[in-house]
């Protein structure tokens, strides 16, 4: 009878271990969080903390925040602030209408983030150290997020990797779609990337500090809705002289790209064209073919 007791008293041990271990090994959290509509210039979104919601959100470590991009507008998730950003820690880089961005954080702490095309919007990430202290696999589970966040960074620069990485698959150069000059150097070829809408002007040979000076075409690289565009260098957006579709931007000694955002670009213009061209041909030539049969008297 005691030796019953004894075996039922363990296996009602065995149970409520098994009852709890779920829910401290639980599934680590993702948070969303949406870039507002209407968070560019003027919005006023940041004096009511409305231009990321929420603009602070807490999680536990390996936790992971998710940001949605709804608005009509480019923006990016920079770590640090607009003073002292810290792009290796997290950076979307530009993130186009509808895109998306996420980080998972490994360490306890307080971050802060902010768009650096628009320094306005601000937002704060904490992340509790509650989940810390499960031993050896969670050690190695940081050990593996820390792994996939060189990872999300690496593939970062391959999304800005623009230049020569293009040039090498064959993508289109349209340099003559565009009337460019600069000081500087010279403009190596003009590509565009339809996935971030992105028109970028390769250069070679800048050993000085310079100018572009280029007349933008709108049927392939379309403004944003004010009719602007951003211009970034080195993964910074930087000051430019815009009148109508022309734009002036300096840039630095040893710049090899300057990169020109829209809302949208048509990298593959030339082609198309190319294409309603032999289309055109061809239909020209069965049509010929078509009538000179119809001529032949028959026998």
């Amino acid at each position: 009878m005691q030796k019953k007791i004894s075996s039922l008293f363990g296996l009602l041990v065995i149970f409520s271990l098994i009852s709890i271990a779920p829910s401290a090994f639980a599934d680590h959290v993702t948070v969303e969080v949406d870039i507002a509509v209407g968070s560019g210039p003027n919005s006023g979104c940041e004096t009511t903390d409305e231009c990321y919601i929420p603009y602070m959100v807490t999680l536990d470590v390996g936790g992971e925040v998710m940001w949605n991009n709804i608005d009509s507008l480019g923006h990016t998730v920079t770590a640090g602030t607009p003073e002292e950003p810290l792009y290796d820690l997290f950076d979307s880089r530009l993130m186009a209408p509808g895109a998306m961005f996420s980080h998972k954080f490994t360490d306890a702490g307080t971050y802060d983030y902010h768009c650096i095309v628009h320094p306005w919007m601000i937002g704060s990430v904490m992340v509790s150290a509650e989940e810390m202290g499960h031993g050896d696999e969670e050690m190695g589970h940081g050990d593996e997020e820390m792994g996939h966040g060189d990872e999300e960074m690496g593939h970062g620069d391959e999304e800005m990797g623009h230049g020569d990485e293009h040039a090498a698959n064959g993508i289109e150069d349209l340099s003559d779609q565009f009337t460019a000059t600069v000081t500087s150097g010279v403009i190596h070829h003009i590509g565009a990337n339809s996935d971030d809408d992105t028109l970028i002007v390769h250069l070679f040979g800048a050993d000085d500090d310079g100018e572009l000076k280029i007349t933008l075409n709108k049927d392939i690289i379309t403004p944003f809705d004010d009719d602007s565009y951003i211009v970034i260098i080195n993964l910074e957006t930087v000051e430019f002289e815009q009148m109508g579709n022309i734009i002036h931007v300096e840039y630095g000694a040893g710049t090899e790209k300057i990169e020109i955002v829209g809302s949208h670009v048509v990298p593959e213009f030339g082609t198309i064209a190319m294409i309603i061209l032999a289309v055109a041909i061809v239909s020209i030539i069965a049509i010929t073919a078509k009538t000179k049969t119809a001529l032949i008297p028959k026998l």
